[in-house]
């Protein structure tokens, strides 16, 4: 199958970048694809590595790139069961408190650094629902890592005096720390009515509801307020992707 046109521009922007990059400064391209949840931001991120691939090992006998999926950086249910609210920290589960922004932090800064050796990410096993430690790998031929997730583009306001980090409210600003690791990064999207949808489906294939009625019931509730977030609180970015493409 080939890819889209968007797929095979996105491709040819990521290699462009990296090869000026390397006459700067050799090291690692650090991408982020960032949008609402039920976006299409795995399926495209997947897409443009796989694209990449083919160029390069073609040319160069070599896969540069890889997908990063943010969600292994969830915190387990044991570690929101010890949250201050822990009904309401179940139920916002996605929402920034509930993700270890700082495990996240050292990951990509340890990317910036020349790459030298195997670096590992967590995973995210729906099955189980918990994070399975180190259980990615980003090797050090691995020139191009696309990180894919909500909040890598996240811009949430200072912390008021009194106010805290953890909460819904008042998100970490380690988020603007974070985004502003990557060189490029790109926004999804995707109207809410089709990725609520995408998420009532999802939600009823994982088995996290019992019907698809109960599926909206969770694409419309904390789904939603997670959403509402992100648009709200959306840094600058440097291309926008359009729905159609994913």
């Amino acid at each position: 199958m080939q890819p889209t046109i968007e797929v095979s521009d996105f491709a040819d922007l990521a290699l462009t970048r990296y090869m000026s990059l390397q006459l700067q400064a050799p090291g690692r391209l650090l991408i982020s694809v960032s949008g609402v949840p039920g976006s299409g931001k795995t399926t495209f991120a997947n897409a443009v590595v796989h694209r990449i691939n083919q160029i390069s090992q073609l040319q160069h006998g070599v896969a540069v790139a890889c997908a990063l999926p943010m969600d292994g950086y969830h915190l387990s249910r044991e570690d929101l069961a010890s949250l201050p609210d822990p009904e309401e920290a179940r139920r916002r589960r996605g929402a920034p408190f509930t993700f270890d922004a700082d495990g996240l932090h050292r990951l990509l800064e340890q990317l910036r650094e020349p790459p030298s050796s195997t670096l590992y990410a967590p995973s995210f096993d729906h099955a189980i629902k918990d994070p399975i430690p180190k259980n990615i790998s980003i090797l050090a031929t691995q020139r191009i890592v696309i990180v894919e997730g909500n909040y890598l583009c996240f811009n949430p306001p200072d912390v008021p005096d009194g106010g805290k980090e953890s909460t819904c409210t008042h998100p970490s600003p380690l988020w603007r720390k974070i985004s502003a690791l990557f060189d490029e990064k790109w926004v999804i999207d995707t109207p809410l009515e089709i990725t609520s949808s995408r998420l009532a489906l999802r939600h009823l294939a994982a088995g996290i509801v019992g019907s698809l009625e109960e599926g909206f019931e969770r694409a419309n509730g904390s789904d939603r307020e997670n959403s509402n977030d992100i648009l709200r609180w959306m840094g600058a970015y440097d291309r926008k992707i359009s729905a159609f493409s994913v």
